[in-house]
C-alpha cells in the first residue's frame, strides 16, 4: 500500500511540474484597457523588438545644419541673373544687349555688347563694336537700389561725321571709369536701370575724307576724360 501512495505521489508531482513549465514558457499577455472582444485583441510576443521608435526617441537633424541647408538652397534658388537692352542706344539704332549675374550677395557682373552695321545718311553713320564689363556693388541686395559700379571699355569703330570718317587703326578704343546706377522695380521680373558714368577713354584712330574711297587726311591720338557710360535700360530678371 505504501509502495502505492509513493507511486502515485511522485506521478502527481511530475504532472504538476510539467503543467507549470509549460505555462511559463507561454507568452504572458499585457493588460491594457480595450473595447474590443478578447478574440479580436491581437498581442505581440514578449522579447520581440519594437522597429518603430517612438517620435520622441527618433535621431534629432541638428537645427544650425537644418538652417545651413535651408539658407544654401534659398541662396541657389535667388540668385540674381538678368537680361537688359539700353534704350537710349537702341533710340541712335545702336542695338545691345546686357547680361547680367550675381556672383556675391552684394557684388554682380555685368557684360553689355553695343553694335551698329549700317549708316543713318550718307553724312552719318555709326559702324561698330562695342564692349563695357562691369563689376557693381549694391547697397541693398543686388538687383534691387542703388549701386556703385568699376567698368572697361572696348570698341572698334568706323564713324562719318560730316565731312571726315573716322576709323581705328586696328587697336581698339580702350579706357576704364566709375559709375553709378539705381534699379527700379516695375514688376515681378520686369525693371527699369538708370545709371551714368564718368570716367578716360584713350583713342588712336585715322581721319578721311568722307566720300567714297575718300583720301586719308591724318592719324590722331586723343585722351578723352569725361561721361563714359549712360542709359536708361528695361530689364527681365529670371
Amino acid at each position: 500500500m505504501k509502495k502505492k501512495l509513493m507511486t502515485w505521489s511522485i506521478l502527481f508531482m511530475l504532472c504538476i511540474t510539467c503543467t507549470l513549465n509549460s505555462w511559463a514558457q507561454q507568452p504572458k499577455k499585457p493588460r491594457i484597457q480595450s473595447s474590443a472582444s478578447p478574440e479580436e485583441i491581437l498581442y505581440k510576443p514578449l522579447g520581440q523588438k519594437n522597429e518603430s521608435k517612438p517620435a520622441s526617441q527618433k535621431k534629432k537633424v541638428p537645427a544650425k545644419k537644418m538652417n545651413r541647408k535651408s539658407k544654401t538652397s534659398q541662396h541657389l534658388s535667388s540668385r540674381y541673373c538678368a537680361l537688359k537692352t539700353n534704350i537710349l542706344a537702341d533710340a541712335f539704332a545702336i542695338h545691345n544687349l546686357a547680361v547680367e549675374v550675381q556672383i556675391h550677395s552684394n557684388i554682380s557682373v555685368e557684360l553689355p555688347v553695343y553694335w551698329s552695321l549700317w549708316d543713318f545718311e550718307q553724312e552719318h553713320g555709326i559702324r561698330g563694336i562695342a564692349l563695357q564689363p562691369e563689376a557693381r556693388w549694391w547697397t541693398d541686395q543686388v538687383g534691387k537700389g542703388h549701386y556703385v559700379g568699376l567698368h572697361a571699355h572696348a570698341a572698334w569703330y568706323n564713324v562719318k561725321w560730316k565731312e571726315n570718317r573716322y576709323q581705328d587703326t586696328g587697336r581698339p578704343l580702350m579706357g576704364a571709369g566709375l559709375s553709378y546706377g539705381y534699379k527700379l522695380p516695375l514688376g515681378a521680373h520686369w525693371g527699369a536701370e538708370f545709371t551714368l558714368g564718368v570716367g578716360y577713354t584713350n583713342l588712336k584712330y585715322n581721319v578721311y575724307y568722307n566720300v567714297d574711297n575718300g583720301a586719308k587726311i591724318n592719324s590722331r591720338i586723343r585722351h578723352y576724360w569725361g561721361v563714359t557710360r549712360i542709359g536708361a535700360s528695361l530689364v527681365y530678371h529670371f
